[in-house]
């Protein structure tokens, strides 16, 4: 109880504590594929050569470049909670905002030598999953950072019969990830001396800051990810499509190596270490479906959805190792909860089919489920369920001339997130370090997790903006 009577000196935790991101709601998704109008896993379209290889020869005929510019904007607002170790109640924090623009792009090359082969390569980098940055009421959940993804694939789709396509298709995903993000040494050493006064928690005096830098080897087979799918013609205009995505490398674990960068708290002298780290996350398979039909003339109806294995991104593993880290009690481990589960999203709309050189219209609407509760919602990761609208327009840049134009963009609305009753807590550390570090309490087992840092509850909102700009070259 020692420990927890001398924490308390100060009465609360002034800290607030996203994905992907977030940041997007997976590191992994892309809201401007698949959801988006004129992509989905039953069309010839270029980006099926990731979504869906099968749909490739759905489209026979015509060879095609294909160059896009890819980005997301999100708007995020965080009302963050204090929190009272005496009593655990809350009272109204700062409030923080942010916006955030993640840009992309890709270039394709689709090759279809007969009517019953399509082959194609592209060099793809997708939307950052960003962190939110540099925010003091935050910094023991995040100060930055992110995910970049950049990817490369040859894929190839056959027609086994009349009515059945089969893909697959391979991808390099080469991945680099930054984590920022501050420890406070108070809370975790029991050490609560501030040059003579006590530091209680969130004091800037006991403040250590980190700074991970890490990525996969820029060539390895840990890199590979596995496409695989196939397009059905039920009936005339009646298309079914499916398609499995693999983790990286086909493992349950994926490695980053790198650096870390580690300033002490100024009350231990303020100096800068640095040393090595590797960071263990095991990022999610995914299935991607879509049902298209003609239900009026020129007008087909979309039906898609995506399933993310998300549950298994529980955290950033982060190790850390320094020939000076152990003498300066830098831990050797901390666990980053993201706490996530699985994600489901599903889209319906109408679009107009491709007869000529009429220019095409189509709409799309769609939810998409949470991928963290509201109860392990933080800063690091907030992905709220989501109500999407996207919008498309696509035309021949010249009438008669082989350059197409796509425009789409997609909006996802969240409704505000209640994390009041948050998993992230301090005392979770107390409580361990009063059961004498008894392995199996509650309080031991949430700091293990990485539960056990400033309070993350507050009222989350999120709103994401995606936006495909793609202009395709066909020729014979």
């Amino acid at each position: 109880m020692a420990v927890r009577r001398i924490l308390t000196t100060v009465a609360t935790v002034a800290i607030g504590t996203h994905a992907p991101s977030e940041a997007l709601a997976s590191p992994r998704s892309d809201p401007t594929l698949g959801r988006a109008v004129f992509t989905g896993s039953t069309l010839g379209h270029p980006t099926s050569l990731t979504l869906n290889p099968a749909a490739l020869s759905v489209r026979p005929g015509k060879r095609s470049l294909y160059f896009a510019f890819l980005g997301t904007l999100q708007q995020t607002s965080i009302d963050t909670q204090q929190l009272d170790l005496d009593t655990g109640t809350l009272s109204p924090g700062e409030r923080v905002s942010d916006l955030q623009l993640a840009p992309g792009g890709q270039a394709m090359w689709i090759e279809r030598p007969s009517e019953r082969i399509a082959f194609g390569f592209e060099l793809r980098v997708p939307p950052r999953e960003m962190h939110l940055e540099d925010h003091e009421a935050l910094r023991y959940s995040t100060l930055g950072g992110g995910q970049q993804n950049y990817v490369a694939t040859v894929g190839v789709s056959a027609r086994l019969v009349s009515r059945l396509h089969i893909g697959a298709s391979l991808s390099h995903d080469f991945t680099d990830l930054q984590l920022r993000y501050a420890r406070d040494t108070a809370l975790e050493t029991g050490n609560d001396d501030c040059g003579g006064a006590p530091c209680g928690l969130g004091n800037p005096q006991a403040t250590e800051l980190y700074d991970v830098d890490v990525r996969s080897k820029w060539v390895s087979a840990k890199n590979l990810r596995l496409n695989l799918g196939f397009a059905v013609q039920l009936a005339t205009d009646l298309w079914i499509g499916l398609a499995y995505h693999t983790p990286p490398g086909l493992e349950v674990q994926t490695t980053l190596d790198g650096d870390v960068t580690v300033t002490q708290a100024p009350r231990d002298g303020g100096a800068e270490l640095t040393g090595g780290s590797t960071v263990y996350i095991s990022y999610p398979a995914s299935i991607d479906g879509e049902l298209r039909a003609r239900i009026w003339r020129g007008l087909d109806l979309h039906v898609g959805g995506r399933w993310e294995d998300l549950s298994r991104f529980s955290a950033y593993d982060v190790r850390t190792f320094g020939s000076t880290f152990r003498a300066n009690g830098i831990p050797e481990w901390m666990p980053r909860a993201r706490g996530m589960h699985d994600a489901y999203s599903i889209w319906a709309g109408v679009e107009q089919h491709d007869t000529g050189d009429q220019l095409l219209l189509g709409a799309r609407l769609g939810y998409e489920t949470a991928s963290v509760d509201a109860r392990k919602t933080s800063a690091l990761t907030i992905a709220p369920a989501a109500f999407t609208v996207d919008l498309g327009v696509q035309g021949r840049v010249v009438p008669g001339a082989p350059w197409w134009l796509q425009l789409s963009y997609g909006l996802a609305l969240s409704p505000t997130v209640d994390a009041r009753a948050n998993a992230f807590d301090p005392r979770h550390r107390l409580d361990c370090v009063d059961s004498g570090f008894d392995y199996t309490s509650a309080g031991c087992e949430l700091t293990r997790g990485g539960y056990a840092v400033a309070t993350g509850a507050g009222d989350y909102t999120r709103i994401q903006h995606a936006l495909r700009v793609g202009l395709q070259y066909e020729w014979q």
